[in-house]
């Protein structure tokens, strides 16, 4: 097995560890499930179940993600499908707090101490959980000196409320400081194998054995102006071009873990698929010109210059 993972024909990345706990590498992302009014619940639990048959054990979920009219849908629609299957408990939950949707189109945060705990003791009724797995503050607050955010966390772990916590949408800078709150057992960062992301903090977490876990990993991601090297790559392997770019990820770091959302059972599948998708170097090398060739033209289609 080399520096990202891979082991030829097997699980390439031979699974991730999450706060001590081994995970699939491919993390089934629960937003999309709650944010998407064109799904129905038979599809959403359908969707949440595929991922799981498929090897997933990591959902990431959070207060934020639900509809506009009930308070915590996608926690309490994960935590009814998991608690209807014999091996959902063995099934790690990723939650997020301090960020909240206060209308059909509106966000908002609050990280006060007081309202993390409201959040945490939310999650927990949702997902019907008496620990949440991995709880992540997920955005900083302006209004809220980081700290006071990060440090409330650690006292609900020392509590035995959370089991792990994580930062997420954070820099260099922001991860530094949270780290000397309390551990940080993961952060959660927006990166694409389209789009990039922050290659510095990336690197910062691989040199501190810190996962990172990536949102948005397909995102940029556009079949109608898709490369015809990786459409000729992927009808080559026999799989989709979205599940070459999974496993692309998958080479680029052994922290990163993408959180792949997907609205169909099929999506669900499809994705949790690419952990077992090993590239040929020949084959990463292709990958690797394509997307910089991809990065390097939206470059300078927004280059005014």
């Amino acid at each position: 097995m080399d520096r990202a993972g891979r082991s030829d024909g097997q699980v390439q990345s031979a699974v991730r560890e999450v706060a001590g706990r081994r995970v699939w590498p491919v993390a089934l992302g629960g937003a999309a499930l709650s944010l998407r009014p064109d799904l129905s619940r038979e599809t959403a639990a359908a969707t949440i179940n595929a991922a799981i048959d498929g090897g997933v054990n990591l959902i990431d979920t959070a207060r934020a993600y639900t509809t506009a009219d009930e308070e915590a849908h996608n926690e309490r629609l994960i935590g009814d499908v998991l608690a209807a299957r014999q091996d959902g408990s063995s099934v790690m939950v990723a939650t997020k707090g301090g960020h909240f949707r206060a209308g059909s189109a509106e966000w908002r945060n609050d990280a006060r101490p007081a309202a993390l705990r409201a959040d945490v003791e939310r999650s927990l009724r949702a997902l019907r959980r008496e620990t949440v797995d991995l709880y992540f503050l997920h955005w900083p607050d302006a209004e809220v000196p980081f700290a006071e955010s990060v440090g409330a966390l650690g006292e609900l772990r020392a509590e035995g409320k959370l089991r792990a916590v994580g930062v997420s949408n954070v820099d260099l800078s922001l991860l530094a400081a949270a780290r000397t709150v309390t551990a940080i057992d993961a952060v959660q960062n927006p990166y694409s194998a389209c789009d990039g992301g922050d290659d510095e903090l990336l690197r910062e977490c691989e040199r501190h054995g810190i996962p990172f876990m990536a949102y948005s990993p397909l995102r940029g991601w556009d079949a109608a102006t898709a490369s015809p090297r990786l459409l000729a790559l992927a009808a080559d392997r026999g799989v989709s071009p979205q599940r070459l770019l999974l496993a692309w990820l998958l080479h680029r770091s052994p922290v990163l873990l993408p959180i792949s959302g997907a609205g169909r059972p099929e999506t669900a599948t499809d994705s949790a698929a690419a952990a077992r998708l090993s590239l040929r170097p020949d084959e990463v090398r292709t990958l690797d010109a394509v997307i910089r060739d991809h990065r390097e033209a939206g470059a300078a289609a927004q280059d005014p210059s």
